[in-house]
């Protein structure tokens, strides 16, 4: 088979376990020198690793512990900020009830005095109103009291002119003019 007639496929797989292959040699060969060279390496060189090793930690921790509490603190001063400006919104709130409360209060008080005296002056005008009718009721009484007393009045006016021309025509009629009752006597009685 020729190099050309491959697929890219082909050649693609073909380059990959050739990769794969080498790479396990050179491990190999890496690792049989390290053995050698631990064999020869002294245990303390070792333990000065580990401890570099455990060092790096410790800083990178120290490191991570540094942001966190960079970030609490920074979080701390922006919960106090936040706190601070919130007691201050609640004392202006609160400065703000208690004002409302205080106007509240004077209006209460000038409406209980107002719905007083409008009660007081409905209460005047029902007596008024009483009043007027009364008034007006004794009126029409004094009124019909007084149409009465001037019909009787009339009517009796009426009935003394009647006896009198009755008395006179009785009298003329019964007496001479002599034996009557003077005119001066009889104006006296028209009157």
């Amino acid at each position: 088979m020729d190099l050309i007639q491959l697929s890219n496929d082909q050649l693609m797989l073909a380059a990959g376990a050739a990769g794969l292959i080498a790479g396990i040699l050179l491990t190999r060969i890496l690792s049989n020198s390290d053995q050698k060279n631990a064999k020869r390496e002294d245990p303390r060189n070792h333990r000065i690793r580990e401890l570099e090793a455990d060092l790096r930690t410790v800083r990178r921790q120290l490191e991570e512990s540094d942001e966190e509490l960079n970030a609490t603190n920074e979080e701390f001063k922006t919960s106090v900020a936040t706190l601070q400006h919130l007691r201050s919104s609640m004392a202006e709130r609160d400065t703000k009830i208690e004002q409302l409360e205080h106007d509240l209060k004077g209006s209460v008080a000038k409406t209980r005095q107002l719905r007083t005296e409008l009660q007081d002056r409905a209460a005047e005008r029902l007596h008024e109103h009483v009043r007027a009718t009364q008034a007006e009721t004794e009126l029409e009484v004094t009124r019909a009291g007084s149409e009465a007393v001037m019909s009787e009045i009339n009517r009796l006016q009426e009935e003394r002119k009647h006896m009198t021309s009755t008395m006179k025509a009785l009298g003329d009629h019964l007496m001479p003019e002599s034996e009557l009752m003077p005119a001066s006597e009889l104006s006296d009685i028209d009157k």
